[in-house]
């Protein structure tokens, strides 16, 4: 009687699994299953922006798709944003760092933190799982130019090699981070080289639209016009920067050439320096970034061993711009 009785228990669960996974009348439809998420990660960067909104929006058709559509997201206090898609898409995407109505950024000349009251965007080719896009003036300056033309993958690519080639005497490269990251790269030391020249670069944006007369805003007025803010002279910065770039492959000759003479005579010697300690808290560290002593104790003061620091010190002194 027990062989009979598991002859026929077999027989009704091969039947039922049968019935659960045909596709005959009577059966429930399968179903579909749904698409990984993909999302991107980042932080975005003028000095540090805070609790501003992002958006992820996917570009369909050769343009960003309405405000309204894409997936967004906050900036938290070090400046850090994830935004996940649910629909799993991964095609090309612009992503805008807009104000709130809380939103600051931290001016690297004095540590304070200024209201933030622009919008900073970046562009990417394409969408992964884990994407990670860090939104700053210089990606501005790319998603300017592929806002020139009819975005795809390739022309935003191009729009990027195009911004990285205009940087290149600066060091800029827009996959770098816009803090030195001493949690996850703390022995990285080519990584915190160029985090560290990223920096340094965007403290020269800070002080040009503070005190170039070079960088000027649509009515040919400079940015740092008296009578206007440190928020405006910065908004004012970003958009002229912006304006170097006059199609998706190329810049002005005259508007790139003050610019970068704008930046290049800025001298950092003291720069509220944004690091990401091993705790996740954010320290500003005011540094002469043309010092190797002053750079190696900012680096021990934010937790790095004196000797990890100076031999930080003697590769990244070397790297920056």
């Amino acid at each position: 009687m027990n062989k009979i009785a598991r002859i026929t228990f077999v027989l009704a669960t091969a039947s039922a699994l049968a019935g659960c996974g045909g596709s005959g009348g009577g059966g429930d439809s399968p179903v579909a299953a749904l698409p990984p998420s993909t999302s991107v990660s980042g932080t975005a960067a003028k000095g540090i922006v805070k609790q501003a909104k992002v958006l992820v929006c996917r570009i369909a058709n050769g343009v960003p798709e309405p405000d309204a559509a894409c997936a967004s997201a906050t900036t938290g206090n070090d400046g850090s944003y994830h935004v996940a898609l649910s629909d799993g898409f991964t095609g090309p995407a612009m992503v805008k760092v807009m104000a709130g109505t809380a939103s600051t950024m931290m001016d690297e000349t004095t540590g304070a933190d200024i209201p933030y009251n622009m919008t900073m965007r970046a562009v990417v080719p394409a969408i992964s799982r884990t994407t990670t896009v860090h939104v700053t003036p210089f990606s501005e300056m790319a998603a300017s130019a592929a806002s020139t033309t009819t975005m795809d993958a390739t022309k935003i690519s191009q729009s990027i090699a195009a911004v990285q080639s205009l940087m290149s005497m600066l060091g800029v490269d827009m996959s770098v981070m816009p803090v030195l990251d001493i949690k996850n790269n703390g022995l990285d030391f080519t990584m915190l080289t160029l985090q560290a020249n990223m920096v340094k670069q965007l403290a020269k944006v800070a002080m040009a639209a503070k005190n170039s007369s070079l960088l000027k805003d649509a009515n040919g007025l400079s940015c740092n016009t008296t009578g206007t803010t440190t928020s405006q002279q910065f908004a004012c910065a970003v958009t002229a920067m912006a304006g170097v770039m006059n199609s998706y492959v190329t810049a002005d000759a005259t508007k790139s050439a003050n610019m970068l003479a704008a930046l290049n005579a800025q001298n950092v010697t003291a720069v509220r320096m944004p690091i990401l300690k091993v705790d996740g808290t954010i320290d500003l560290e005011l540094t002469d970034m043309t010092s190797s002593a002053s750079m190696q104790s900012a680096m021990q003061n934010a937790g790095m061993t004196a000797l990890d620091a100076a031999n930080m010190v003697n590769v990244m002194m070397g790297g920056m711009r």
